[in-house]
C-alpha cells in the first residue's frame, strides 16, 4: 500500500512537471512573439521619420526651384519688355481701292471675278460705249468746223488788214499835203487862201480817223476769228472737246489701277455704273504693311530699321522676316469736347492704370510679299517680336518664344 501511494506521489510529481514545462513554453513563445512584433513597430517609426525628412527636403528643392524660375521669368519679362518687345495686337494692312468707272453707262461686259488676281492695266469690266462714240463723232465735226471758221476769219482778218494798210496811206498823203499848205502859207500868206489851208488839215483828220477805224476793224476781224493761227481759242476748244470724248471712249474699259485681287464684286451685265460709283474693291497685294501696337515702355530702344520676326495667324509654324518702317508719334487719348462745352474728367480708379500703346508700321523684307501673298488677309492677326539691340541671350530667348508661338497657332 504504501508502494502504491509512493507511485502516485510520483505520477502526480510527473505531471505537475509536464504542465509547468507546457505553460513555460508557452510563456515563452508568447514572449518570443511580442519580441518579434515590437521589432517591426520600431523600425517602421524610423522609417516614417526618415521618409519625412526626405520629403521636407524634396519640397524645400521644388520649392527653391519654382521660385527661381518664377524670378528669372521676371527678370527676363522686364529687359524684354525692353530689348525684345513683343505684341500680339498686330493687323495686317494695306491699301483698299474701290473700283469705279469713270463715266456712267450700262454695263455690257465683265472680266473680273471674286478674288481673282489682276495685273496693273487688266480689264475689269466695260460700260456701253455707243453714246461715247457719237460724242467722239460731234467733236471730230467740230473740230472741223472750228478750222474752217478759222480760215473764214483768216480771210476777214487779211480784208481788214488791207483796209488798214490803205487807210494809212492815205493819212502819209494827207499829211504831206497839209505840212506843204502850212509851210506855203507861212512863207506868203497870200499865196494860198486859209480856206485851202484848212481843207488840207481837214483831210489829214479824217484820214487819221480812218486808219483808226481800219485798226478797230482788224482787231474785231481777229476777235471774231477767235485769235491767230498759232493760238486759236476757237480750235483749242474744239481740240480738247474731241480730247475729252476719245478719253472718255478709253474709259468705258475700267481697268485695274495696280496689281492686287478683286473682291466684293457687286456689278453684272446691263447693270447701269455711274461715274464715280465703286462696283467692286480692289485690294494692292504689293503694297502691304503690318501695323503693330507696342506697350509704350516697349519703344525706349525701338528705331526705325530695327528687325522683326512676324507670325502670321494665317501661317502656323512659318516665322517671316522683317523691320521697322517708323514709329507712331502719338494717339488720340480722350475725344476732344465740342466747342462751348466743358471737358469731362474720367476718373480711374483701378490700382494698376492700362498700359498705353502706340502703333508701329512693320514691313515685310524683300521678295516675302510674293511668297506668302496667297495667305495674306487684309485685317489678319500678328504676332510680332522686335530686336532692338545685339543683346545675344536676350535674342535667343526671343526667337525661341515667337517659335513656340508659331507652333501653338496650330491650335488657336
Amino acid at each position: 500500500m504504501s508502494k502504491n501511494k509512493k507511485k502516485n506521489s510520483e505520477g502526480s510529481e510527473e505531471v505537475e512537471n509536464q504542465v509547468t514545462a507546457e505553460v513555460n513554453s508557452e510563456k515563452n513563445k508568447s514572449l518570443n512573439e511580442a519580441d518579434s512584433a515590437g521589432k517591426p513597430a520600431v523600425d517602421s517609426a524610423a522609417g516614417d521619420q526618415q521618409t519625412g525628412s526626405e520629403s521636407k527636403k524634396k519640397f524645400s528643392k521644388g520649392a527653391l526651384l519654382i521660385i527661381t524660375v518664377i524670378l528669372l521669368s521676371l527678370i527676363w519679362n522686364l529687359l524684354a519688355d525692353r530689348y525684345t518687345p513683343y505684341t500680339n495686337q498686330a493687323r495686317v494692312q494695306g491699301f483698299v481701292v474701290g473700283v469705279a468707272p469713270k463715266v456712267s453707262g450700262i454695263v455690257t461686259k465683265v472680266y473680273a471675278e471674286n478674288d481673282q488676281r489682276v495685273v496693273k492695266g487688266q480689264p475689269l469690266f466695260e460700260i456701253d460705249r455707243a453714246n461715247y462714240e457719237i460724242a467722239l463723232a460731234k467733236a471730230e465735226s467740230d473740230l472741223q468746223k472750228a478750222e474752217s471758221q478759222l480760215g473764214a476769219g483768216t480771210a476777214g482778218v487779211e480784208s481788214a488788214t488791207a483796209h488798214l494798210r490803205a487807210a494809212k496811206a492815205n493819212e502819209l498823203k494827207a499829211e504831206q499835203d497839209a505840212n506843204r499848205q502850212e509851210r506855203l502859207y507861212q512863207q506868203d500868206s497870200g499865196s494860198i487862201s486859209v480856206r485851202r489851208l484848212e481843207i488840207a488839215r481837214a483831210n489829214l483828220e479824217y484820214s487819221r480817223a480812218m486808219v483808226t477805224g481800219a485798226e478797230a476793224e482788224v482787231q474785231r476781224a481777229i476777235g471774231q476769228r477767235g485769235g491767230d493761227e498759232t493760238d486759236n481759242s476757237l480750235v483749242k476748244a474744239a481740240v480738247s472737246a474731241l480730247e475729252k470724248a476719245q478719253l472718255d471712249l478709253e474709259n468705258t474699259v475700267v481697268r485695274a489701277s495696280s496689281e492686287g485681287m478683286i473682291t466684293d464684286l457687286r456689278t453684272d451685265v446691263g447693270q447701269f455704273a455711274g461715274a464715280g460709283s465703286p462696283v467692286m474693291t480692289l485690294i494692292a497685294i504689293q503694297d502691304v504693311w503690318i501695323i503693330a501696337d507696342f506697350k509704350e515702355n516697349n519703344l525706349g530702344h525701338l528705331a526705325e530699321g530695327d528687325p522683326v520676326e512676324i507670325l502670321l495667324d494665317a501661317l502656323p509654324g512659318e516665322i517671316i522676316p522683317g523691320k521697322v518702317h517708323s514709329i507712331g508719334l502719338g494717339v488720340s487719348a480722350t475725344k476732344p469736347p465740342p466747342a462751348g462745352n466743358l471737358p469731362t474728367i474720367q476718373n480711374n480708379r483701378d490700382w494698376l492704370r492700362q498700359t498705353q500703346r502706340f502703333p508701329v508700321v512693320i514691313h515685310f523684307e524683300a521678295n516675302q510679299i510674293e511668297k506668302i501673298y496667297p495667305s495674306l488677309r487684309i485685317g489678319g492677326q500678328v504676332d510680332v517680336i522686335a530686336f532692338t539691340d545685339d543683346h545675344s541671350i536676350l535674342k535667343l530667348l526671343g526667337e525661341s518664344y515667337i517659335r513656340f508661338m508659331s507652333w501653338i497657332s496650330y491650335a488657336y
